[in-house]
């Protein structure tokens, strides 16, 4: 075995045993063959004997047979854990726990005790437990039924959910008795199999072979695929949130515990987790309505609940990171306070409203403006404003090209488009009246961004929308001017109950110490006025033979072990970054390839200012998105798809798969097909009813098609 292939072997291991997240990984053999069987899918495959394997594997590292006692735990520094692939989210959090739930306590009881920790990614549930009886995790932290057949293996802490199991059928009309012969189907080593033998042992059980989650499930259920099947009621709730396509239509009687899964006999771990459950009061469970003021909520330990929208200014989801002005304010005041937050999304102004008065939420956070004509409403609702935590213009949204608008009376004979329920609807109507502007009523699921990217377009003519979503958009979309400005200091409040003068006060409090601090501008920038995400799209000028990038030879060096064309990753490294390696944009992405440092370290690269380091983590990500799509796709569709999901986040790539195939596009061909269920995900009413919530569809679809057309012409380029 030559030198370089011994380096290549040593080198992969390596990587592999950092991206795990532990000190011990599953196999050493198996995990050097895994190093090489990347290799294998070029031309030039290497070949080496098992027992070279075995040598180089094993000077990388040693297999454990017993399960990390907690004081080894405490005396590495870190704990040991698992999740599924690399979602934090599940889906976008409306208004309940996904994933990131399991993460945040965990981290929370880690942080407390001086521990990192780290995560090692898996595919489905039987590969965790797999992995926690390897002792290659010291635990599983997330939602796990509590059943003799598990605990004959496993130890569980306290529970963290007390539920029941529901089961689900298409929406529509159905019969269900359970003294019936029914067929269930539940994937393979679902512990939904236990309970039903011994609930139900009549029932039918179809075993599927794919170990896949709710959201799949409902999936198989809704299209047909599969009659009945078993989800715990939590996850049913989530689910309900977001799509209207399924129901439950029996609720199990015997109830269920959820918790969390470590090794057996390692007693003194599971004390400090158990203590540390019955401290914080972390048991989950699906809220009442509730008015109670901030010092009993505290007190109760009790989540703040926050009502805001899902949208580019307030909360939303990206390459798995929960981002949004309005939600890492108020995250900051939960963080201050010592509470713990959950994010109640609304679909309109009113229904947060309704939700604030009858007790479903605690605050509204949502960018909405204190005006004179909201006052009445908002005293009518019995609700209080806080003092003013932003402040923003009302301005007038054109093309640059249209016809130039200097002053009001421009506006005669000129159209806007304008939602009736937008905060703007009383200047549209006083331009109207006095300057003669035609004032179109726009659906009320097309939100104002949506306005603002069709005067872009040039679909319609004019719009109004505030400064700081213009300045949002205006990072998208050079096209768009502010030729007028209506109001000068429109401000934002949050609201309260009026019987909640506590949580206002302390609202109130925040804002005073933190409204233009360093840490409100520096979020503030962030979203509305970082010049970093401004940049030019101007193409480089290339000829036949020439040089295409600075980083040829090392794109070239990488890209041979996954099988991509280097001018592919040469075409979406001019992209991310225009081949600058410092290039940053204002969601903390960083580098050549433009990663989040998050998902970075996870690939065992912590330098994404060094270009091999950044392109190695590019490629490597852009081979995990292709990994998660049909092996059945055609090769190019899935570079297509894989793209999108590099830019996007893979989840709402599924989201708009499953709305193409709704709409009777196909969900396995990117172009005018799934880019246009992307385009419609930008729209309330598509949505509000996919798993990972709003995503500026244009951005991905703009993204796939400029990379596409540069790499053909890098292509003749090149030769």
């Amino acid at each position: 075995m030559n030198k370089q292939l011994v380096a290549i072997v040593i080198a992969s291991v390596l990587l592999l045993f950092t991206l795990a997240g532990c000190q011990e990984p599953p196999s050493a053999e198996e995990s050097a063959k895994a190093a090489l069987s990347k290799q294998d899918r070029s031309n030039d495959s290497l070949n080496a004997s098992d027992a070279e394997l075995r040598l180089v594997a094993k000077k990388v590292v040693e297999k454990r047979t017993t399960a990390r006692t907690w004081a080894e735990i405490k005396a590495s520094g870190y704990i040991n854990a698992v999740k599924l692939d690399w979602q934090l989210e599940s889906a976008l959090p409306r208004a309940g726990s996904t994933s990131a739930y399991h993460s945040t306590l965990l981290q929370s009881f880690a942080d407390e005790r001086g521990l990192k920790i780290n995560w090692l990614r898996v595919s489905n549930l039987a590969d965790m437990f797999s992995k926690l009886l390897a002792f290659d995790v010291d635990i599983i932290p997330r939602h796990l039924t509590i059943t003799a057949n598990r605990l004959e293996k496993v130890s569980f802490s306290y529970p963290l959910l007390r539920d029941r199991e529901v089961v689900i059928a298409k929406a529509g009309k159905h019969t269900f008795n359970s003294q019936d012969d029914i067929t269930i189907s539940l994937p393979v080593g679902s512990a939904y199999i236990d309970s039903v033998s011994r609930q139900f042992p009549h029932w039918q059980i179809n075993i599927i072979k794919e170990r896949v989650s709710s959201q799949e499930m409902a999936d198989t259920i809704a299209d047909g695929s599969a009659k009945y099947t078993i989800i715990d009621g939590f996850s049913f709730e989530t689910l309900k949130q977001y799509r209207d396509d399924i129901q439950s239509v029996f609720t199990l009687p015997k109830a269920i515990n959820l918790a969390w899964a470590v090794n057996r006999d390692n007693d003194n771990f599971l004390h400090a987790l158990n203590e540390f459950i019955s401290v914080h009061h972390v048991m989950q469970v699906v809220e009442p309505e509730r008015k109670i003021d901030f010092k009993q909520l505290r007190k109760d330990k009790l989540p703040l609940r926050v009502i805001t929208r899902n949208s580019p200014e307030t909360y939303f989801l990206w390459r798995g990171e929960l981002l949004g002005f309005e939600y890492e304010l108020i995250r900051k005041f939960a963080d201050i306070n010592k509470v713990k937050l959950v994010i109640v999304v609304a679909d309109s102004y009113a229904e947060m409203l309704t939700l604030l008065a009858e007790g479903k939420g605690d605050i509204i956070a949502a960018g909405l403006s204190r005006t004179k004509e909201r006052a009445k409403q908002i005293a009518k609702a019995k609700l209080s404003t806080s003092l003013r935590y932003n402040r923003v213009k009302e301005q007038l949204v054109a093309h640059q090209g249209s016809l130039p608008i200097n002053e009001l009376a421009d506006l005669k004979g000129r159209t806007i488009t304008i939602r009736q329920s937008s905060s703007f609807w009383t200047t549209a109507q006083m331009l109207a009246k006095d300057f003669g502007a035609n004032i179109v009523i726009a659906k009320e699921d097309i939100a104002t961004e949506i306005l603002i990217s069709q005067v872009a377009d040039k679909e319609i003519d004019l719009t109004i929308a505030d400064s700081n979503l213009i300045a949002i958009e205006s990072s998208f979309r050079a096209e768009i001017i502010t030729p007028l400005t209506f109001k000068e200091d429109v401000p934002y409040a949050y609201l309260v109950r009026q019987g909640n003068p506590q949580l206002l006060a302390y609202l109130n409090e925040f804002i005073r110490k933190y409204y233009r601090g360093t840490f409100y501008n520096v979020v503030k920038n962030k979203y509305f006025y970082n010049e970093k995400s401004r940049v030019s799209h101007k193409k480089h000028r290339l000829v036949s033979g020439s040089t295409l990038s600075p980083y040829d030879d090392i794109v070239r060096a990488y890209v041979q072990p996954y099988n991509f064309d280097w001018r592919l990753i040469v075409s979406q490294m001019y992209q991310e970054s225009r081949f600058d390696p410092l290039a940053s944009n204002a969601t903390g992405a960083f580098g050549l390839m433009q990663m989040l440092p998050r998902t970075a370290a996870e690939l065992g690269v912590e330098d994404l200012k060094d270009p091999e380091q950044a392109i190695a983590s590019g490629v490597q990500y852009l081979d995990w998105t292709r990994d998660r799509f049909s092996k059945d796709l055609p090769v190019q569709e899935q570079i297509f798809f894989s793209l999108a999901s590099y830019n996007a986040g893979y989840g709402h790539v599924k989201d708009a798969q499953r709305l193409a195939r709704q709409l009777g596009l196909r969900s396995d061909r990117w172009f005018n097909n799934v880019e246009k269920a992307m385009l419609l995900l930008q729209r309330r009413h598509y949505y509000q009813k996919a798993r990972y919530g709003y995503v500026r569809g244009r951005e991905p679809v703009n993204y796939v098609r400029d990379i596409h057309q540069r790499y053909l012409s890098y292509i003749r380029i090149s030769g």
